[in-house]
């Protein structure tokens, strides 16, 4: 009876707020129906509506498309598609004056691209997408999130972002851990009346443009790695894919294994939202009773075999074992990270105030990987925040 009641409880509860809320049945329905086609993800529950979806794009329940679109930001229809979201541009263009990030704050993607700003101190301003309505993407064709604005240029899909950016931002010379270690030496070998140079700016500070040490850093970003060359670059595209097929997998399926942390969950989801109590509340709760029906479905859909969370600390050792050379390597890029440490950084991050995240840094080796992504990525750069506006 306990067990039936703990199962009423919160439907009963999402019956009243519905009502309290002021939704009609059919605008309920389509509340449920949110989210679906958020980032290319698949619909966890094969096709049934939901705050699941919502979920799914909040959280990354769902399997990434490989793809990447790039449209105008005025066009109707997206006008080139990238085949492959992890094979970096052939020709770098100039930073954009301003960039625009349109997200949801926990999506996992959306945290991947936002680690990659933050670490490279690329200023950005984020437009907080409303999942029920998109209506902050009425201007675009492409209703999926992240979407960056680059000036008025669009590129989507975390990834192919990703590497775009990197491409940029290595010919720009922009690597905060490289310029840090390279400071002390610079500055001993300078003669002693000699001017210290200034690091290119975003600001329309300008980069050294002579020397021998002028085209270092972005020749060795360019090449995706410390070093290594080719290699490198495969290893790293190797492990950005973890990222996307496996580890925002199981990480998903961790935090909606059962009834408190699908509750936890979507509590986190929705308190990162700027919706009204009643909305915020009616989200929460369907959204938890279903995630956790959903839940439960999960380790099938997924291949994950055995208990949840050993399955999670066994992928968090892996990357350990494999990216970090079994702790020997401080980053899968050696001595600064690289866009799979960036990547899986960003998408651990997302879920950071969940009994998953508590869990996996506890009990898993992978705790001083992420300490030293932390502080290598540092504060935020966001410079401002467009909220939701409606609920």
């Amino acid at each position: 009876m306990s067990s039936a009641l703990r199962r009423l409880a919160p439907a009963l509860l999402f019956q009243a707020q519905t009502r309290a809320a002021g939704l009609q049945p059919a605008a309920s329905s389509r509340f449920l129906a949110i989210g679906a086609a958020d980032q290319s993800y698949a619909n966890p529950s094969g096709g049934r509506p939901g705050v699941l979806a919502a979920a799914a794009a909040l959280l990354g329940a769902g399997a990434v498309t490989v793809g990447a679109t790039v449209v105008a930001a005025d066009a109707a229809t997206p006008i080139e598609v990238a085949a492959d979201p992890y094979a970096r541009p052939a020709a770098p263009r100039p930073l954009p004056g301003h960039v625009t990030l349109y997200q949801y704050e926990v999506c996992p993607y959306c945290c991947k691209v936002r680690a990659m700003l933050d670490y490279y101190k690329l200023p950005y301003t984020v437009i907080e997408v409303n999942p029920l309505t998109k209506g902050e993407l009425t201007w675009s064709s492409y209703k999926k999130v992240p979407v960056v604005k680059l000036d008025e240029e669009v590129v989507v899909d975390s990834s192919a972002i990703m590497s775009r950016l990197a491409v940029d931002v290595a010919a720009a010379g922009r690597d905060p851990m490289a310029a840090a270690a390279a400071a002390p030496a610079a500055k001993a070998a300078a003669p002693p009346a000699a001017p210290a140079k200034k690091a290119g700016g975003w600001f329309g500070g300008s980069s050294s443009s002579s020397g021998s040490d002028a085209g270092a850093g972005p020749k060795d970003q360019a090449a995706a790695a410390s070093s290594g060359g080719a290699d490198a670059v495969a290893e790293e595209v190797r492990w950005r894919k973890w990222v996307d097929e496996k580890l925002v997998k199981i990480l998903t399926a961790n935090i909606y294994r059962n009834w408190d942390e699908s509750k936890e969950t979507f509590k986190y989801i929705t308190d990162q939202t700027g919706w009204s109590w009643g909305t915020r509340e009616v989200a929460r709760w369907s959204g938890a009773v279903m995630m956790w029906q959903i839940g439960k479905r999960m380790p099938a859909k997924y291949g994950i075999e055995g208990d949840l969370r050993v399955a999670l600390y066994n992928t968090a050792n892996d990357f350990v074992d494999g990216a970090l050379a079994g702790g020997r390597k401080r980053f899968a890029g050696g001595e600064r990270p690289n866009l799979a440490d960036l990547a899986a950084f960003g998408v651990i991050r997302a879920v950071r105030q969940t009994g998953a995240f508590r869990d996996l840094m506890a009990n898993s080796r992978i705790a001083p990987w992420f300490a030293a992504m932390e502080e290598a990525v540092g504060g935020s750069a966001r410079v401002a925040t467009e909220g939701v506006k409606s609920g």
